[in-house]
């Protein structure tokens, strides 16, 4: 079997413009380590695609050169036709994950990446709030930014409704304007939380058709910094399964498209967990299962998708793994 990688910032995602550095360092764990993955895997073969700038020799497989005279889209319908399924890796920002699902999800290949439309929900977290609300699902509390003055806390969260982790985030105070903040053309892109003060957590999740299995859950380092959040370490397989996986298939069953590798963020208040968002692709966490585990996460991904079946942690490890973010990795 033939397996595509397609990690956006490092596979010529950005290929006419700069590249960011912090950036390209998650996108190089999580392709690292997903790549090795498969490539364990017998009877799967993996390349990558590969920005022209990144040109890496150590990789043991094949790399797919992508420059501004021939990006990603020419490259990939070049070898379609040798290619059984690909894996995207994306960002939910500008629409990005969620129109490379669609794309290529006309394909002959074998997608191993959710349905576009649970893709296009949950990369919307504001769209995505209004849904799970309708199923009961816990949550902290979102507004459009017109309706900030109903927000009861002294700090208030302003993001993007298609962010990745604490990118552009704004911490401000309730009375703080956020014209001051954001254009006002830009304001309909944002919405409002309150600033609660919890346990930041990530679930990692493997799914099919509106099952899962609870993979680990992991312990989020958030330090404010500069008015806004950021992300320093991720201890993956921090707190014990048993508590969340009520939570998670509940969550998991209102969106049966999700599929395969999945990451939830929450917040644990009071003893009350509370859903943040969902991020439908693989998260910088993914990289600290094979060790934590001692399982092979792309052996569970495929058994998804070929068969629809959830691969159960039997014969798994618990032990916890640091990933230090920092200067290194983003969220």
């Amino acid at each position: 079997m033939n397996i595509l990688i397609f990690e956006y910032i490092t596979g010529g995602g950005m290929v006419e413009q700069d590249l960011p550095s912090s950036l390209v360092s998650e996108g190089e764990l999580m392709l690292s380590a997903c790549a090795n993955d498969f490539n364990e895997i017998a009877d799967v073969q993996v390349s990558v695609l590969r920005d022209y700038r990144l040109k890496n020799t150590e990789y043991e497989f094949v790399q797919h050169i992508v420059s501004p005279e021939q990006n990603y889209s020419q490259i990939i319908s070049r070898i379609e036709d040798s290619i059984d399924a690909l894996l995207i890796i994306a960002p939910e920002s500008n629409n990005t994950l969620t129109s490379l699902c669609e794309k290529y999800s006309e394909y002959d290949f074998l997608l191993l990446n959710s349905s576009t439309q649970s893709v296009a929900l949950a990369s919307n977290k504001l769209a995505s709030y209004n849904y799970f609300k309708s199923f009961d699902i816990e949550q902290i509390p979102s507004y459009e930014l017109k309706d900030i003055p109903c927000i009861q806390t002294d700090k208030i969260i302003v993001k993007p409704k298609d962010g990745v982790g604490c990118e552009d985030i704004h911490l401000i105070n309730s009375y703080d304007k956020t014209e001051n903040i954001i254009s006002s053309d830009e304001q309909n892109k944002y919405f409002a939380q309150p600033y609660l003060s919890g346990e930041s957590l990530s679930l990692s999740l493997m799914c099919s058709q509106g099952e899962c299995v609870l993979l680990s859950v992991n312990k989020q380092i958030i330090i404010e910094k500069n008015k806004s959040l950021e992300l320093k370490q991720c201890i993956v397989n921090a707190n014990v399964r048993e508590s969340f996986t009520e939570f998670a298939q509940n969550l998991i069953s209102t969106l049966p498209g999700l599929k395969g590798y999945i990451g939830i963020d929450v917040l644990v208040l009071e003893n009350k967990i509370l859903l943040i968002e969902i991020n439908p692709r693989l998260t910088t966490s993914y990289a600290g299962l094979k060790s934590a585990l001692n399982i092979n996460p792309a052996e569970h991904i495929l058994q998804a998708f070929l068969h629809n079946e959830l691969l159960g942690l039997e014969n798994s490890n618990d032990d916890p793994v640091v990933i230090d973010i920092g200067k290194q990795y983003a969220a």
